[in-house]
């Protein structure tokens, strides 16, 4: 085979899907194109803000801290926690078997 002839087979063989891609390409290209041209984006970084001088505020607007509130005498703990006193003494392990009942 020499080179013209295979040259033409390549051409003409999926002739039409050829031109379909063809057509393809030239659809995308033309989009991305009309879109690239209608918005151009801007890739500045806006100016940093300036702070703006607040003015303190009025007496109306400041917080208001609540008293502590008093607790019933019905809520306190009537015992106190275990071992809160005293510490127990470890010797030869007495005082674990004494907490443990044995």
């Amino acid at each position: 085979m020499n080179w013209g002839h295979r040259l033409k087979e390549l051409i003409t063989r999926n002739w039409r899907e050829k031109i379909i891609s063809l057509v393809l390409a030239f659809l995308f290209w033309f989009m991305i194109k009309a879109q690239d041209a209608r918005n151009m984006p801007s890739y500045s970084m806006p100016p940093p803000r300036l702070p703006t001088p607040t003015s303190p505020a009025p007496s109306q607007l400041t917080p208001v801290i609540p008293p502590p509130v008093q607790l019933p005498s019905e809520l306190e703990p009537m015992l106190s926690p275990p071992n809160a006193g005293t510490s127990p003494v470890l010797s030869s392990g007495e005082a674990i078997k004494g907490a443990a009942g044995l």
